[in-house]
Parts: C-alpha cells; structure tokens; sequence
C-alpha cells in the first residue's frame, strides 16, 4: 500500500471511528489498559539493574504492548474518535516498515539501519540541541561547534529564540519566517562546514503545520533531511500533524516522529511506560507513517530521561522493539547536567551505553540541561555522546550495566538540583568556535574515568 492510501485509511479512521470522550480514553484505554496489561503479562522489572538482562520479560513487554494497543486505540483529537488496528494488521505494517535509510546526500550521506540487541555496528550519533532555545547571534556559531565534529553524522537544530528581535507567535508569519531563518542558517552552516549534503533534522522551531509546511517546500529543507513531528501524550493525534505527514509525503521526505510518554503519568510506573513506551513507537509506524522512530520519556519534575527508572523502563522497551520487530529506534539524551559540567558528561555515559547496548539505530542530542536553559548547549557534549556509542557497541548488557550504574553514582542525587552549567559563550571560544581549555579539560577526565570503568573509548 502506497503511503498516500495509508494516508486515506488514518484520515478515514479518524473520522469513523468509534466516539469517546477524552477522559475517558485517558482512563480507560490508557491507565487501565496498561494496568491490565502489565498484570496479564506479568511485568515486573529487576529493580538491582538498569539494563535488561532478562530476554523473556522483553519478549511479555512486546505482547502486552501490542495487546494494549489493539484495545486503546489512538485518539484523534480533532474528531473525537479511535484509531484503532487488528493485531494482524499491526504485523503486517510491521512487516512492511523498512528496516534502513539513506540519510543526507553525496559524500555526506550516511545509512541508519536496525540494530539488534548487543549489535557490534555503532548507532549514528544525531549531535545538537533538539530544539533548545539558542538566541539569533548564537545559533550560527552554536550549530557550527556541532556539525563541525567529526563523529556527528547528522545534525539537529536549536530552535530560535526570536525573529529579527521579535517574539515567536505560532500559526502567525513570524513563525514562518523562523522557520526558514533556521533553514537559511541550518544551509550556510553545513556550507562553512564544508558538509553540504548532511542531513538535518527539521523544523525545529514550527511548533504548528504553519511554519512546517512552509520550510520544507521549494527552497527549503530538502527530501534527504529527517522531518520531525510529535504524537501528542498519550497516544494522540491531531489534523495538524497529520497536515505535515501528509505535507512530507507528497515532498518525498523522511518522516522522523517521536513520542514522550511521562514517567508517572498515564502510564504509571517503570513497568507501566516500558509497556506505554513500546506501543507509542509502534504507534508511530501506523498512524505517521514513521520512517524512523523516536523518544525521549519524561521525567514530569525534572524534564530529563537520564534517571535510573526512566532508564530501566527504556532499556526494556528498546529491547523488546529489537527483539520482535525491525523498527529503527532513536532516543534523545535529555541530562540536567548542562555544559562545564561532569554531571552532564556523566548523565551522557550512562543514557547512550544503555540506549546502544539495548538496541538504537540513533543517539539523539543531548539535549543538554534538560533544553529548557537558553543558550546552555555545546558541541562538545554531542562529541562525547559520538564515543560514548563507538565504545558501548562492544560490550554485552552486563558489562554496559556496570558502567551505567557506576556512572549514575556520580548525579543520580543531582538531579533535582539541575547543574546547568554555563551558556555557550562561556565554554566555546566564538571567533575560533573551539571549546574553552576548562570544558575541554573537564571532557578529558570524564574520558579517562569512563575508559577506566572498562568503556572502550578512543
């Protein structure tokens, strides 16, 4: 089935599916759904490590997922309908979805594929803010310090503060105009790169179909780029994402979802959003269309995916994606840590020795201080996150347990203490765009500390 018929068939469920107030989906479907599931399938994690170890609890988190997904449904917002899919027509979706893509174009070109549990080919590393806030005279040089580093392979943007000095509206002109700021800006620094057919991960700054729409038609942001949108939490959608599905469709481009389940929200606990998590991802292969296919759970005080329940539960659903389907899966490092710290370094160790161990086809980010600091990112960081994986891709789940653990000793207890750290400016040199002696000695112990804990770095 060609994508615009699949298009066709969500829109026609959106429309006929089965009426539900969205309370009531909430509690229903969502809470009691994952409630039932998780007791069915007897989910119950081994609270002593963080990476899973136990292949048979990932094989119960898949069938509980696709069992609570068969009876939740996706909400559309819009409509106030249930889209809602047979277990037979899930596998055969599955089945079709492919399993690798070709990112960026000409010499810059790379390959994202399926990664099975402990696979020994390193993810792609995804260096950049993933939409933090980055002032206008900064983001040139903020973006530059990224796609600059060798071991980025692709590049995410930070979204714009302002436009010409003025705040953001959505759905107004001034976010069309952001958005295609960034995208002028996003080309002349791949250009002074001298990386000219990297792929980008846009629109960052469209937070509605406005700027979206407009930033990735003629002129702007190319087919090989990663086109991003979000499912709404949980498991919602709305016609404004499906207006950029739609829109990506027809320009011939990637389409790169992610979904964020909230720690302790819908979902419940560690064993309910492993579950929660795994449906959403498969979510978005049948309602977006996904191509690629990414998360980021939420802690809902913190904002960071880096503590050890988020983590058990991701590396749980990770592994019970890779083990029972051939779904490319990415997750953005979000530390509280922010740059000129440990913390953050830290926080990038454990996350992306988990996440590579447990079977992502892509590291995202970080996303340092959690994105919610303006102008706290550096290119740095995502150098580190590129070593990280190299060096994660050769251990087993235990050796890569150990180190997580060991690692999240060193800020498990500074986490709601959020060490963000110093502002671009304050660690990268602006004429030069290299890192401040301070940051780069501060990487170079973090290095040292992690390659004595037995992570192979280089």
């Amino acid at each position: 089935m060609k994508n615009t018929d699949r298009l066709m068939n969500i829109i026609q469920r959106c429309l006929n599916g089965s009426i539900i107030d969205e309370e009531q989906f909430d509690s229903e479907h969502v809470t009691q759904g994952i409630r039932r599931v998780v007791k069915k399938y007897a989910i119950q994690l081994d609270r002593s490590h963080v990476v899973n170890l136990d292949d048979a609890l990932a094989d119960r988190v898949w069938s509980a997922a696709l069992d609570f997904l068969v009876e939740c449904g996706i909400f559309c917002l819009d409509t106030g309908r249930v889209i809602q899919f047979t277990h037979d027509e899930i596998e055969h979706i599955l089945a079709e979805a492919p399993s690798e893509v070709q990112l960026g174009s000409g010499v810059d070109a790379v390959r994202e594929q399926y990664r099975c549990v402990e696979d020994t080919h390193p993810p792609l590393n995804m260096g950049g803010p993933v939409g933090t806030p980055v002032s206008e005279q900064l983001f040139l040089p903020v973006m530059l310090s990224y796609v600059q580093e060798p071991n980025v392979d692709v590049v995410c943007p930070a979204t714009l503060s302002t436009v010409a000095g003025s705040e953001i509206r959505t759905r107004s002109p001034l976010e069309i105009m952001a958005a295609w700021e960034e995208c002028d800006w996003m080309m002349q620094v791949l250009q002074r790169a001298e990386r000219p057919g990297m792929a980008i991960n846009c629109v960052q700054i469209s937070v509605s179909d406005v700027g979206f729409l407009s930033a990735i038609s003629r002129n702007g942001y190319r087919p090989t780029d990663m086109h991003t949108l979000g499912m709404i939490s949980e498991l919602k959608v709305n016609f404004e994402q499906l207006n950029k599905v739609a829109h990506t469709i027809y320009q011939g481009g990637i389409i790169d979802p992610f979904a964020n389940p909230i720690y302790g929200g819908l979902g419940g606990g560690v064993e309910g959003i492993a579950v929660l998590l795994t449906a959403e991802m498969v979510a978005l292969n049948l309602v977006y269309m996904a191509v690629c296919h990414g998360s980021s759970p939420t802690h809902p005080f913190n904002f960071n995916d880096t503590g050890r329940e988020i983590m058990q539960a991701t590396s749980l659903s990770l592994q019970a994606l890779a083990r029972n389907c051939h779904l490319m899966t990415n997750m953005t490092v979000s530390p509280v840590g922010g740059p000129g710290t440990k913390t953050l370094l830290y926080e990038c160790a454990a996350y992306t020795t988990m996440c590579t161990v447990s079977g992502i086809s892509r590291i995202l980010g970080p996303r340092s201080a959690c994105g919610t600091v303006q102008d706290h990112v550096s290119g740095l960081e995502a150098r580190f996150n590129g070593q990280v994986a190299q060096a994660a891709a050769q251990l087993n789940r235990g050796q890569a347990d150990e180190i997580v653990q060991r690692a999240l000793t060193f800020y498990e207890d500074l986490q709601d203490k959020k060490p963000v750290g110093k502002p671009f400016q304050e660690v990268y040199d602006l004429k030069t765009i290299q890192p401040s002696r301070e940051w780069v000695k501060c990487y170079d112990e973090v290095l040292a500390e992690v390659s004595g804990w037995g992570l192979p770095v280089h």
